[in-house]
């Protein structure tokens, strides 16, 4: 399909027919949700800046805290060429990611882990003959960056995702006699998502077995058996980890695409998520992926599904056939959107789902009723009956823009009638497209959409940010259908290989609040984002406060009893804060006083001080160093209330708040929702560790989905 718009896919506004389009598209969202506003609001850029050239790579960034406190940043890259130097996995430490950026050559220490196909030891080297996860690659080929970490409590080993291109050029470009490094210059590829582990803290990775790959493939290759058509599978890849303590699960957000042969142009592609129980381990054979609405397929060799489809349809591939469909379920089990292309003669037919059906010519850029005869020059407008999105169809001239001809053709704008925000796409001769072959009825999918997910301390909902430039928000993410869009990205701030970053800790990347910080590893570019302001406050990207016993929404004026697993924590306690008998005292009393968003003081940022009242004094964790205040196991105290964070500049990240600040952390207690949980982590911000009374104190914990002395209650005096 020839797109009106860049690479970069975006929601617009509501389009009226014949209205020209002044801002990208991006993806439709289902029918079945719901908008707190009728035009997500555009949020704000409050400030930019950029990381170091130095931690720039191909992949997108990951932070993540130690078992010991430490900070770290990864990134990788495998590029397609034959100098060993230049495959690595690089680690950052430092104490947060503006340190790591203001310190690379001085205060920053890295650790470079070999990633080089061909060299033994690397963490990819000839996975085929692995002992215990052996995986087929016909070439031994495999070029793994390392993206996303989860830090094993018990053993502090490091557990990542690895994004594996292998088996290159796979339908021989460059000849059937080509060496290996010929076909890998070529770029072509297979995918598929793997896994490591560390135990030297980055400065080696060892694989560690399958995570998701895909169901077209003949035993994870890509050959004629498996793809005897003109297309074939790319397999599994862009992928992106989230840790959810609230529902006790691991989730992966990845890509879906199906490619013409030989080379890689795009024939379908769409979003896929994947989870496995976090007691699991981040095991390989653990995984699930999310399939014709349920966790249903196995994310070793199982079929992908989609996520966030228009009308709910379920997408279908065929390697045989070359089919790729999206196929209706319930009520619209009948429907059957499939591929087909504009033809050379220019003229295809399409109905409006009344009955009514119309012609149009692909090269002559119109639209005409078939009953009339007429033109249509302002288009046809009609609602789908089966995904319930508005349509319009319109022909669209040539035009010239700044001396460059912009091609026409036949304009497709499907419109979301609860948000506003439209998929459009432009069909010359020859594009694809989707139409149900009986009902006529013509189809725009979604597109794949790289996100990055948090969860979201100032709404208590799971914030999700897509490359398509949206914000989603969802309270489920055991649900993947129920993400809805929030607010439009500022331009720029959506960039390839994107991450978020709380931009008050400046650590904790399953966390953000009111604002949050946007990282390219591709570009460098670094933005605060500001959330704007919404007219509803019923809405979901409203503040949400914490509930206290009485069901009251907490406030700063008011006293509360602070129990963590049944225990009051006291005010009064020593060095490490015990928690006494769980009885409350006097010295029990703290106040919620909400911390000022960084990039708009006037504003909460979802994130708490816990103040006793009688002394002023504030909750907050012991140490020496950043690091000891972060490692699990350190004890909580009372003391004088820390700095604030500073936002970031031209030429700076900002400074990081101190151990004072927290959030609450609502507990999924309805399946994998946490909407409407009272049930709560104390939870604290820089280190992502929760509040827990052990060895008889109060100390910090790595969160453990269903334990429930980690479970905090406020009950006013």
């Amino acid at each position: 399909m020839l797109r009106t718009d860049s690479a970069r896919t975006r929601w617009t506004r509501r389009l009226l027919p014949g209205v020209a389009l002044s801002a990208a598209t991006a993806m439709a969202l289902p029918v079945t949700a719901e908008a707190d506003t009728a035009t997500p609001p555009q949020y704000t850029a409050t400030g930019t800046a950029h990381l170091n050239g130095e931690l720039l790579s191909d992949i997108a960034g990951s932070a993540f805290i130690g078992a010991d406190g430490q900070f770290h940043w990864t990134t990788g890259d495998t590029p397609y060429d034959t100098n060993p130097a230049h495959a690595w996995a690089n680690t950052f430490t430092n104490t947060d990611l503006g340190a790591v950026s203001a310190g690379v050559g001085g205060s920053t220490t890295q650790a470079t882990a070999d990633a080089y196909y061909g060299d033994p030891g690397s963490v990819c080297y000839q996975v085929d003959g692995s002992a215990t996860h052996p995986i087929p690659s016909p070439q031994e080929d495999d070029h793994c960056d390392v993206i996303g970490v989860w830090v094993d409590p018990s053993s502090g080993t490091w557990h990542a995702l690895l994004n594996d291109e292998y088996q290159f050029d796979p339908w021989d470009v460059k000849g059937a006699g080509a060496t290996v490094a010929e076909k890998i210059s070529t770029g072509l590829h297979n995918d598929r998502i793997l896994l490591a582990t560390s135990k030297d803290q980055g400065q080696s990775w060892q694989y560690a077995g399958p995570a998701l790959t895909s169901a077209w493939d003949d035993d994870q290759v890509v050959d004629t058996t498996s793809s005897p058509g003109t297309t074939y599978p790319f397999g599994d890849s862009g992928c992106r980890l989230f840790v959810d303590y609230s529902t006790g699960y691991f989730y992966i957000t990845y890509n879906v695409k199906i490619y013409k042969k030989p080379s890689a142009s795009t024939v379908a592609s769409w979003t896929e998520m994947a989870r496995a129980p976090i007691s699991g381990g981040m095991a390989s054979g653990t995984w699930q992926k999310w399939y014709d609405g349920a966790w249903s397929q196995p994310g070793v060799g199982g079929v992908d599904g989609n996520v966030g489809s228009v009308g709910g349809l379920n997408v279908a591939y065929s390697p045989t056939t070359d089919a790729v469909t999206w196929n209706g379920s319930g009520a619209n089990a009948s429907a059957s959107y499939q591929s087909t292309n504009v033809p050379s003669n220019h003229l295809f037919d399409f109905s409006d789902g009344k009955g009514d059906t119309y012609t149009v010519n692909s090269l002559a850029h119109t639209v005409v009723d078939d009953a009339t005869g007429q033109s249509m020059t302002q288009g046809v407008s009609y609602t789908d009956p089966v995904t319930g999105q508005n349509m319009n169809v319109l022909g669209v001239a040539d035009q010239y823009v700044n001396g460059v001809k912009i091609t026409g053709g036949i304009r497709i704008t499907e419109t979301d009638p609860v948000s506003g925000a439209a998929n459009v796409e432009t069909l010359i001769t020859g594009s694809q497209f989707y139409q149900d072959p009986n009902s006529k009825l013509i189809y725009l999918p979604s597109l794949n959409n790289e996100s990055a997910i948090s969860y979201d301390a100032y709404s208590q909902t799971y914030r999700i940010v897509g490359y398509d430039g949206n914000v989603y928000e969802t309270t489920n993410l055991g649900d993947p259908d129920s993400w809805t869009i929030v607010g439009l990205s500022p331009s720029g701030s959506d960039g390839g290989y994107l991450t978020t970053l709380d931009d008050g800790s400046l650590t904790n990347q399953n966390v953000t609040g009111r604002s949050f910080l946007t990282i390219s590893d591709l570009s460098g570019a670094v933005y605060d984002v500001d959330q704007a302001a919404v007219a509803d406050p019923t809405g979901l990207s409203a503040e949400h406060k914490a509930l206290d016993t009485a069901g009251d929404a907490v406030d700063s004026t008011t006293s509360y009893i602070l129990r963590v697993g049944g225990k009051a924590v006291n005010a009064n306690g020593g060095p490490g804060l015990v928690g006494g008998d769980g009885k409350a005292t006097s010295s029990s009393s703290w106040q919620l006083v909400p911390v000022a968003d960084p990039s708009s003081p006037g504003n909460d940022s979802g994130f708490y001080r816990l103040v006793n009242p009688e002394t002023g004094q504030d909750l907050q964790i012991s140490g020496d160093t950043a690091a000891t205040q972060r490692a699990i196991g350190a004890v909580a105290t009372s003391a004088a209330q820390q700095p604030d964070s500073t936002p970031l500049t031209s030429s700076s990240l900002g400074t990081s708040a101190g151990s004072d600040q927290w959030y609450l952390q609502a507990v999924a207690t309805n399946g994998t929702s946490i909407a409407g949980s009272t049930t709560y982590r104390l939870v604290n911000r820089d280190s992502g560790l929760a509040l827990e009374f052990s060895q008889g104190r109060m100390r910090l914990e790595q969160q453990k989905a269903g334990d429930t002395g980690q479970f905090v209650t406020l009950s006013t005096r």
